[in-house]
């Protein structure tokens, strides 16, 4: 009872995905036609054959648009998961970036005020030496005249 249970869910997925597919038939109900006989009609065995061959194209036709669905299904989400990592990505890059600007603004204006003290305490020195020296030499030439 159980693989009729499963094979009439399978039967019942297949109708609902034709229906939205807009496909009229479905296995079930391509097997559960009837057609009346007459006097000089067909040969009920041989359109039941074609019917089942019907049934069995139709079943294939339901595994590959389900695999295909599947396939579909499976390309969406890792393109979905592709361009997350992308934008991730970027957004990566783009903070590595500005860390790495900012890293190399801190150490421009960390040499520029390194360069600017030493050069002003340097200045600095020489102005008070030279500074002292004038001292020195106004002290010597007061001396010498007197």
């Amino acid at each position: 009872m159980a693989v009729d249970e499963n094979y009439q869910r399978k039967l019942e997925e297949q109708k609902r995905l034709f229906k939205q597919l807009g496909i009229q038939f479905d296995a079930l109900t391509i097997h559960e036609k009837d057609f009346p006989t007459k006097m000089r009609g067909y040969s009920q065995e041989e359109v039941d054959y074609f019917l089942d061959d019907v049934i069995q194209d139709y079943e294939r036709f339901y595994k590959i648009i389900t695999d295909l669905l599947d396939k579909y299904n499976e390309l969406q989400r890792r393109q979905t998961y592709e361009k997350e990592r992308a934008s991730l990505e970027r957004e990566r890059a783009a903070a590595e970036q500005e860390r790495a600007f900012a890293r190399a603004r801190a150490l421009e204006n960390g040499v520029d005020r390194a360069v600017v003290t030493e050069a002003i305490t340097s200045l600095e020195r020489t102005i008070a030496q030279m500074k002292a020296r004038l001292d020195e030499q106004q002290c010597g030439d007061n001396n010498s005249n007197y």
